[in-house]
């Protein structure tokens, strides 16, 4: 069976969650603190735990803002808090079919209600007369004579009786017949209650893994038998600690063999094992060794007498510098994560059906981290079942992915928590993780890849590109079509936007010749993060030493610009005198946004007749901006020419 949706209504801060669909590998509901995320989790876990003495408990569970007034309309036992939609699949049918037919079931899809009290309500298409005719079909021939028309399981049960008053009638095919009934399970029930009894066990159980309980460094052999027979995955430190043997297939008397060479051999299968499902996943230190020992103590006793306990011993060692520690004293992310993978190694192999249930995984994980952990779950657990889990971090939500989450809000009584996919609706606070995972996303898309020109500012990439497009049209030499133009917000901003990036990727710098933060920039080329020839100041395509981008275009153009985008009428011969044309216009008319000037060349550019000069300077700067391209390429060409040529 195949979880759909499902939904949660009047338990703990919900009212109605709303219809959640359930992705068929990984669904992520997303929301911040106190959301109800963990709500709609557990909710979704009692359905049908994996725990049996896990139940709803409606002095725990149910809105006490609610309690009084719905007591007063009913029993609150027979509240429905969660609702869950299956799809059955081929096995299900087949199951079904093998007793009633394959036309019993008139549909694929099974609604089925959990109560407060335990029961369970089911809805689901079927139909009676089918599966009564399916079964005539393998009755005596007399029987199938006598309730040829029998429609319900009532109408076959009078045939039956019938056919047996009758003189003459062999009884063994009455038996028969009522055999027949007693195997379909239809002698105490109904034919959609032994549907219904087909179908059950074939239901998912619920596995969720909240407060994971962290390995200790050191156990006791005595205290890990004694937890062996209680509790389930990382319901305790004990319990995480009995995993982890299950996790490296062994148990405490082959680590606890008195034959030294067989410990020993035992204790390096076990950490071998360990170590590589460990590091397959961790990769924040890949340098990390699992080492586990089995230690001996005396134990004084009350009556006097002494006794051996064996302890068994965890430890990291860093095969770098070969130093090592108690896994206690390792990091709480590691930790965390190690002891994660043992607890789930008791869910991993089951034969049952089963829903991964995680509330909050890896929060302790550095980003990166979490990037692992992710790795883990589409690559490890959804391959096996289904994941659901909660988070309010971006680095657990995958960009590429985002019809996987679900939004979580709390809206206070009388909504309460909802879910919804309206990205529109949702508060910016649940939104944040969505948008820094997807912002994460665009930064290291902009910065992966060859041919990047960093600009100061959005204003510059729109001369830029403008201009590129009608020297095209003139004839005249373009940027190249491979520049990825970054905006980094200013001058003062570019170092570190280029430290970001990174200096082993492919970058070139554009900006203006007396830029504020100009030193920090010129720091870079001196600290060899960027190099020289790959620093373009604007003034290297003008006619005057020192040049904002501004001033490629003639004074004539820019002032035309300048009046269309303020209503204004000043003229070139009104100004100032001066080589940089922004500061002559604040100097006769104030200061004004240089941003909209482009912005109206940006939507009037067709309108304009650009003379000959404004596009001759464009042309110029695309020549070196595109030459310091052609040289690094040249410079990676001339490099691989040097090369030795292999030895055949």
């Amino acid at each position: 069976m195949k979880a759909l949706s499902f939904r949660v209504r009047k338990f703990r801060n919900i009212v109605d969650s709303g219809s959640i669909v359930v992705d068929p590998a990984v669904t992520c509901l997303v929301g911040k603190n106190e959301a109800g995320k963990s709500g709609m989790l557990e909710a979704l876990y009692l359905f049908n735990p994996a725990y049996p003495d896990d139940a709803f408990d409606i002095q725990e569970h149910y809105p006490r803002w609610l309690t009084v007034q719905d007591r007063r309309k009913g029993d609150l036992n027979e509240v429905m808090p969660v609702s869950v939609v299956f799809k059955l699949e081929a096995d299900d049918l087949a199951a079904v079919a093998e007793t009633f037919g394959d036309k019993a079931l008139t549909g694929a899809e099974v609604t089925i209600d959990r109560k407060y009290g335990g029961g369970t309500v089911w809805t689901l298409a079927w139909s009676e007369k089918a599966a009564i005719q399916n079964l005539i079909g393998f009755m005596p021939e007399t029987i199938q004579k006598a309730a040829a028309k029998a429609a319900t399981l009532a109408a076959l049960r009078e045939a039956i009786d019938a056919a047996a008053a009758l003189e003459g009638t062999d009884q063994d095919d009455i038996q028969s017949a009522k055999a027949a009934l007693t195997d379909a399970g239809l002698d105490t029930s109904g034919v959609w209650q032994a549907i219904v009894n087909i179908v059950r066990p074939r239901l998912p159980k619920f596995f969720r893994f909240t407060g994971y309980s962290t390995l200790p460094g050191r156990i006791d052999f005595k205290e890990i038998a004694q937890a062996a027979a209680s509790g389930g995955p990382g319901s305790s430190s004990l319990q995480t600690a009995r995993a982890l043997l299950q996790l490296a297939g062994t148990d405490l008397k082959q680590l606890g063999e008195d034959d030294y060479e067989l410990r020993k051999a035992e204790l390096e299968a076990v950490q071998i094992d360990l170590t590589n499902q460990v590091f397959e996943y961790w990769r924040q230190n890949p340098h990390l060794e699992v080492l586990i020992d089995v230690d001996k103590e005396n134990i004084q006793q009350q009556n006097g007498t002494k006794a051996v306990a064996r302890f068994l011993d965890i430890r990291l060692r860093d095969k770098r510098t070969g130093y090592s520690n108690n896994f206690s004293q390792r990091s709480s992310g590691f930790q965390w994560f190690f002891s994660f993978l043992a607890a789930f190694s008791e869910f991993e192999g089951k034969q049952e059906p089963t829903i991964v249930l995680l509330d909050e995984p890896a929060l302790t994980l550095h980003g990166k981290a979490q990037a692992d952990f992710l790795r883990f779950i589409n690559q490890r657990l959804a391959t096996a079942s289904p994941v659901l889990y909660t988070t309010h971090s971006p680095f657990m939500v995958e960009a590429d992915q985002l019809s996987r989450v679900r939004i979580i809000e709390d809206h206070g009584p009388p909504l309460g928590a909802t879910c919804t996919t309206d990205v529109l609706n949702a508060e910016a606070d649940s939104l944040f993780p969505l948008q820094a995972a997807l912002g994460y996303d665009i930064a290291q898309n902009l910065f992966v890849g060859p041919h990047n020109l960093v600009v100061e500012g959005t204003s510059d990439l729109i001369y830029l590109t403008t201009l590129s497009g009608l020297c095209a049209s003139a004839g005249k030499t373009t940027l190249d079509a491979r520049w990825r133009i970054l905006p980094a917000g200013g001058a003062t901003n570019i170092p570190t936007f280029v430290s970001l990036i990174g200096p082993h990727l492919d970058v070139t710098v554009l900006t203006d010749s007396d830029a504020k933060g100009m030193q920090r920039v010129m720091n870079m080329v001196e600290r060899k993060l960027l190099s020289g020839h790959r620093l373009i100041l604007a003034s290297q395509a003008a006619e005057t030493e020192h040049a904002d981008i501004e001033d490629l275009l003639s004074d004539g153009d820019y002032v035309k610009l300048y009046n269309k985008t303020f209503g204004k009428s000043v003229k070139v011969a009104d100004l100032p005198k001066g080589t940089r044309i922004v500061k002559r216009l604040e100097a006769l008319d104030g200061t004004f946004d240089h941003g909209r000037v482009a912005e109206t060349l940006l939507r009037t550019h067709l309108e304009f007749s650009l003379t000959d000069n404004s596009l001759e300077h464009f042309a110029k700067l695309f020549e070196i901006i595109n030459a310091t391209l052609a040289q690094e390429h040249s410079t990676i060409r001339q490099a691989a020419n040097t090369r030795k040529p292999a030895v055949a």
